[in-house]
């Protein structure tokens, strides 16, 4: 078979269920409770704000105000290391090895950076999280203003690039998901309350974040964590090689010297597969852009467990997806201290 006819009919088969009935879902939300604003956040969000936008096109979407957000968790946790309740956010993920891999991993600080603020056994000390969570904390504290005056350019670039895009209170989110980390981080910057539609939460609802309030919306799953044994979620890295963008994670921000780039200039991180083959990854993309405008158009409806049973099937069975696919699951996973992990060899499938 045709190699992009292969990609495009995995794309329709795999990513369009899923992909159409969390678009249904963000619309029966928005008849609800409507928003002036939806923010698209990257990486995921590059193909969901494709796929809105295509579903506003056939008339089968309300045309809101979109905005694609260039964010990453490892650049918001590192343009927030000097604010204690961000960096409580920051530190929750579990974590088992030295300062260094911490800090260059979950945070993007680079080494030369780290140098100048930590002897070398300060940054070749092990530790463990949540365990030493407490000591960590009042270690960080104690260099909270060096860590910050490191990142200061990067967050004022930040902060003045999310004041330019005037995003009002209570826009939505889009994202996959699950513990709305980027959005209570946006939250806390933007001092706005803001919402989130995902795929899968650890707990919807309302978080109390400063002075405001982020509220999370699920649609196939609420109150799972990591490891609790739901395949959507423990195995969501298939979803995230995917739901990529060509230009992979941003990790940084300046202020451009030539106003004819626009007045920011936005770094990326590491190319893995899908961003040097964006031609495989669009063959994908327009199979699962096809499924959705045709579930649109004949209102088809998935119920939960039909997609649950969908991505068990795949999750579970290397055969069902195609030889082509297998090098786009390469993703890069840096906040886990795993620099770029392939799904289909770490869950053995």
């Amino acid at each position: 078979m045709n190699k992009q006819i292969s990609l495009h009919e995995f794309g329709y088969n795999f990513l369009g269920p899923i992909t159409s009935e969390y678009l249904f879902r963000l619309k029966e939300i928005l008849n609800k409770n409507p928003s002036k604003k939806l923010l698209f956040l990257a990486r995921e969000g590059y193909f969901l704000k494709m796929a809105y936008e295509k579903l506003v096109q056939a008339d089968f979407a309300v045309d809101i105000e979109r905005q694609y957000l260039n964010v990453s968790r490892v650049f918001l946790f590192k343009i927030t290391v000097g604010d204690p309740e961000a960096r409580a956010l920051s530190l929750k993920t579990n974590f088992d090895g030295t300062l260094r891999q911490l800090l260059s991993n979950r945070f993007g600080f680079t080494l030369r950076q780290l140098k100048s603020v930590f002897s070398d056994d300060e940054l070749d000390a092990m530790w463990e999280l949540p365990l030493q969570l407490p000591l960590l904390e009042e270690k960080l504290a104690g260099v909270s203003d060096q860590l910050s005056a490191l990142v200061e350019q990067s967050k004022i670039a930040y902060l003045q690039y999310l004041q330019s895009l005037s995003i009002p209170d209570n826009s939505l989110m889009i994202d996959l998901g699950y513990s709305g980390t980027i959005q209570k981080l946006l939250t806390y910057l933007l001092h706005k309350n803001t919402r989130g539609i995902y795929f899968i939460t650890t707990k919807q609802g309302q978080h109390k974040i400063d002075k405001h309030t982020a509220t999370m919306h699920s649609v196939y799953k609420d109150r799972v964590s990591l490891g609790d044994g739901y395949t959507m979620l423990d195995r969501s890295l298939l979803l995230e090689a995917l739901l990529t963008s060509p230009q992979g994670q941003f990790c940084d921000i300046k202020k451009s010297l030539e106003e004819v780039s626009g007045p920011y200039q936005f770094l990326f991180g590491k190319k893995v597969y899908a961003q040097l083959n964006p031609h495989e990854l669009k063959c994908i993309h327009d199979g699962a852009l096809e499924c959705i405008l045709d579930c649109a158009r004949h209102d088809i409806r998935f119920s939960i467990q039909e997609i649950e049973e969908l991505f068990e099937s795949y999750a579970t069975q290397r055969g069902l997806f195609p030889r082509v696919v297998w090098p786009l699951f390469d993703v890069d996973d840096d906040v886990s201290g795993n620099g770029s992990v392939n799904p289909l060899q770490l869950f053995r499938i």
